[in-house]
């Protein structure tokens, strides 16, 4: 049976930090929409790791044989060596006995010479203490008035303070039989490997659900420009995608959360004002770093032309907004006889691109049919906002 002392406090509730780690992605993988269980569940196998390296550290590492039966052994060895070396001497020394002898003098020393006296007085000569002894040399150093009984005074009482602090610093050891130690550092070698198994899932687990949800409009988190051929694996792009009521961010949030996955749109609009109050250029990482520019284009007269924003756009090199719902209808027709020759290449963009349709009419039907086809093999995607009220 298991000694429970082999853990302390720390190390069991490791073990149950572990275990629950499972728990949290399987009640992750249940909920929907999915939030942070899968990152609580990283936190928590990481202080399980914590948790295990300190009962390790300061529990286990304390745990010592039990070695009560050894000294027993090893006493009754000393006193059966004793006893036949007093049985060996029992028929060479004189039977001589007197009325005054205790027990203890069955052995006459008459018979013995000098060193075989020695040794019979050293076996019932009872042992000083240690603490007499320095007793009686504490009580002499007293006595003496000189310099050098003071200094020697002076060094042992350092060296008995030493050791006093050193007994108080000292934890006291956990005994248990070598069965029950064996069996503890099993187990603390079989916890600490277990939670940094489980660490590493964790954080495995916790890029794989980021990758998933990166295209999930409800529950994607934290734009990071990334190479979409790492995204779409994981989690497939919606080529058309009608952005849902109550949305999760304004349309220039949607724009800015766009540039900061590294993902160049184009926003079409019939209202000059939204395109005025998009800023010139948004950031793709933090608020400041890393800026691509948001070039706008006018309904007449603009030197831009359909083929220079479609090449820009493939490349990834800025963004674009159309302020004009007539300049947006002929652009995208265009485009979709760009995107038809690109697919008959079989190319495709490296970073997704975004055609962003904010106008007041719907899509036509004939370009939604045709942009479902051409977008899923380039890289194209077409994010419809519904009108605000």
């Amino acid at each position: 049976m298991m000694n429970w002392d082999s853990f302390n406090t720390l190390g069991y509730i490791s073990v149950i930090l572990w275990i629950a780690v499972p728990v949290l992605w399987f009640l992750h993988s249940r909920m929907r929409p999915r939030r942070w269980l899968c990152h609580i569940a990283a936190l928590v196998a990481l202080a399980a790791v914590l948790l295990a390296k300190l009962n390790s550290e300061h529990h286990v590492n304390r745990i010592q044989p039990d070695r009560t039966e050894q000294i027993a052994a090893l006493e009754a060895e000393k006193e059966a060596k004793r006893q036949a070396a007093l049985d060996s001497r029992g028929e060479a020394v004189a039977d001589i006995r007197f009325a005054e002898d205790s027990a203890d003098d069955y052995v006459d020393r008459a018979g013995m010479d000098e060193s075989e006296l020695k040794y019979t007085e050293n076996l019932d000569k009872p042992v000083e203490p240690d603490w007499k002894k320095k007793k009686g040399r504490s009580g002499a150093a007293a006595d003496d008035d000189s310099l050098e009984g003071a200094i020697g005074a002076n060094e042992e009482r350092a060296e008995l303070d030493a050791d006093v602090l050193a007994g108080v610093a000292e934890e006291d050891p956990i005994v248990m039989d070598s069965k029950d130690l064996e069996l503890a550092n099993r187990l603390d070698f079989l916890n600490i490997r277990a939670t940094w198994i489980i660490a590493f899932l964790a954080i495995v687990m916790v890029v794989t659900d980021y990758l998933r949800r990166a295209n999930v409009y409800r529950e994607a988190y934290l734009p990071l420009p990334l190479p979409s051929g790492w995204i779409h694996p994981a989690s497939p792009n919606e080529t058309i995608l009608v952005r849902p009521e109550p949305a999760r961010r304004s349309i220039p949030g949607e724009l800015a959360w766009m540039a900061k996955r590294g993902e160049p749109f184009l926003y079409l609009t019939s209202d000059p004002a939204k395109v005025e109050q998009l800023p010139e250029s948004l950031p793709r990482i933090g608020k400041k770093r890393w800026n691509k520019d948001v070039l706008r284009i006018s309904a007449g007269g603009d030197p831009l032309s359909d083929e220079f924003v479609f090449e820009a756009l493939w490349y990834g090199r800025g963004s674009f907004a159309v302020g004009s719902a007539s300049r947006a209808k002929a652009m995208l027709g265009s485009f979709l006889t760009a995107l038809a020759a690109r697919r008959e290449t079989r190319a495709r963009v490296a970073q997704t691109v975004h055609i962003v349709w904010d106008l007041a009419e719907p899509v036509p039907d004939s370009f939604t049919d045709a942009f479902a086809r051409l977008g899923r093999d380039t890289g194209f995607t077409l994010f419809i906002c519904t009108p605000t009220k």
